[in-house]
């Protein structure tokens, strides 16, 4: 199967499993009283543990959100640790607050090392969690509901993106042991906690695969070796996959994503991945999702800044979250048709590459003058949101993307920007977003945005400048739908979320794979 960088795992155990070394309880703040309630049944711990936690819970500890109390103890001969992991007051317990938990165990697993002199060092390093059981009238959550967030925080987590790791880092990579999560759970919750958590194994571990591929930089990942990495995809999962050449891309009119790509020497592809169970209720009818894969961006001849450019391999995130949503579909077997376009590209600075002052014309016949050869995601999804709307008459169409510093600006790093011509469609996807602990906000896209891109020369302009640049680059897009009875469309500017410079609570520094979970969720909801 595809490489994820996830050496973690998270099984199901119904009794205690022999080769943990560390067991967590998850703690909850239990105002006005100062001692915290820790969540499970206890009882499916050895005496010894059960011990240890009574002695740390009696101290005046709150149960806070992140709060780690932890001692050793002997079990057996061998070293053991014990933790309590707080996830605050009960009435704010939610699914957030067990993803960040699960992080926090997988991160204190794999710094704890414990050894005897009679056994030989694991090959693994294995964690007990026992499944949280929630008091009455705490908020409701399922076993199924409560092993997923685990899961998903713990596999998210433990993101570990080691393909390049050279001879100077050969010694930290030999020392470096999987961690396997075993969740804990009474016989009356396992059934429904393991439905939970294989959904959960696959989410996260499709959002890691689009991480992966998210790293791999621009002398590795460029549209030839994507549509290899899509083809092989195809082949391992079952997947439809076609990918349309330059020559083929001339033949349609697609001079937006002809025009990105003719800096390259690496001519742009137009990869289109399908997932068509026989058992899917909208046959005929799919779902389009369309991912930016611009797999390095320079800015073109409106060059970037040298700063931070390196950081341009990550222009491709929108792409990626449509390459794991489609292996999620794939493994999970998902009842609904789902088509995924990923516009692979490369935006380089050469004699041949496109200029300010040039006019395209796109896949829909709409013309185009260039002022600005760093807008470019909008013309690679212009024709692919026009082709894949002609060619598959979609029941409805998101499209992801990097594309403005603006809209980081407007919300931050933490949080996407969704533009909709339908209040139905938003109202679906901030929902799937909520679920899945991802953030989105509506922004408005209007005919007023619409008409500052109009151009003296052609029929638009590809950047109106920086008012409103979120905005304008959303109703840019726009203009790929049909003038008459467009489908349901939603745009999600992802350029803050999709990766980051600093530590996140279950998210490392780089690629997030934001959208993934997101899809998923609003796919599932199709079903």
């Amino acid at each position: 199967m595809p490489e994820t960088s996830t050496p973690a795992d998270v099984l199901l155990a119904k009794s205690f499993p022999k080769s943990a070394s560390l067991t967590a309880v998850l703690i909850s703040s239990n105002p006005p009283a100062s001692f915290p309630i820790p969540l499970g049944d206890l009882s499916l711990l050895p005496p010894e543990i059960q011990s240890a936690l009574k002695l740390l819970l009696s101290a005046n500890h709150t149960g806070k959100p992140g709060e780690l109390l932890s001692s050793y103890i002997t079990l057996g001969k061998s070293p053991h640790r014990v933790c309590a992991i707080g996830v605050g007051p009960l009435p704010k317990f939610n699914a957030e607050s067990l993803r960040r938990a699960a992080a926090t165990l997988l991160r204190t697993a794999r710094k704890t090392h414990t050894s005897s002199k009679t056994a030989p060092t694991p090959k693994t390093t294995d964690a007990a969690l026992l499944l949280p059981i929630l008091p009455p009238h705490s908020p409701p959550h399922s076993p199924a509901d409560i092993a997923s967030a685990l899961t998903e925080g713990a596999l998210l987590s433990a993101f570990d993106f080691t393909l390049f790791s050279g001879a100077r880092k050969a010694k930290d990579l030999a020392e470096k042991r999987p961690t396997r999560i075993h969740l804990l759970a009474s016989p009356p919750a396992a059934t429904s906690a393991a439905q939970g958590l294989h959904h959960a194994r696959i989410a996260a571990l499709s959002t890691n695969f689009a991480r992966t591929i998210a790293s791999r930089p621009g002398n590795d990942i460029n549209p030839l070796t994507l549509a290899a990495v899509a083809k092989d995809l195809a082949a391992e999962t079952g997947l439809k996959f076609s990918a349309l050449d330059e020559k083929q891309m001339k033949k349609l009119r697609m001079g937006g994503i002809l025009g990105v790509g003719a800096g390259s020497a690496t001519p742009p592809r137009l990869i289109t991945l399908e997932h068509k169970p026989p058992t899917a209720k909208n046959l005929g009818k799919p779902l389009l999702i369309v991912g930016k894969s611009i797999t390095f961006d320079t800015g073109g001849i409106s060059i970037k800044p040298a700063d931070k450019m390196g950081k341009m391999i990550y222009d491709k995130c929108g792409g990626m979250a449509v390459l794991g949503l489609m292996h999620a579909l794939a493994l999970l077997k998902t009842p609904v048709h789902v088509v995924g376009i990923l516009t692979a590209a490369e935006n380089h600075v050469s004699s041949t590459a496109y200029r300010p002052g040039d006019i395209l014309t796109l896949h829909n016949g709409v013309t185009v003058e260039i002022t600005n050869t760093d807008a470019e995601g909008r013309l690679v999804l212009a024709d692919a949101i026009s082709y894949g709307i002609a060619t598959h008459k979609p029941a409805a169409v998101v499209d992801l993307a990097t594309l403005t510093g603006g809209c980081v600006v407007a919300l931050g790093t933490s949080m996407a920007g969704l533009f909709s011509n339908s209040d139905t469609l938003a109202a679906e996807l901030t929902a799937a977003a909520s679920h899945s602990g991802e953030k989105l906000w509506r922004l408005p896209v209007h005919d007023e945005h619409r008409d500052m891109l109009k151009s003296d020369l052609a029929d638009i302009v590809n950047s109106a400048g920086r008012y409103a640049s979120p905005l304008t680059g959303a109703a840019f897009i726009s203009l790929a739908l049909p003038p008459t009875n467009p489908p349901p469309w939603a745009h999600l500017d992802i350029a803050g979320p999709a990766e980051s410079d600093k530590d996140l609570p279950y998210h490392g520094k780089g690629a997030t794979g934001y959208g993934v979970r997101t899809l998923l969720n609003w796919v599932e909801t199709k079903t």
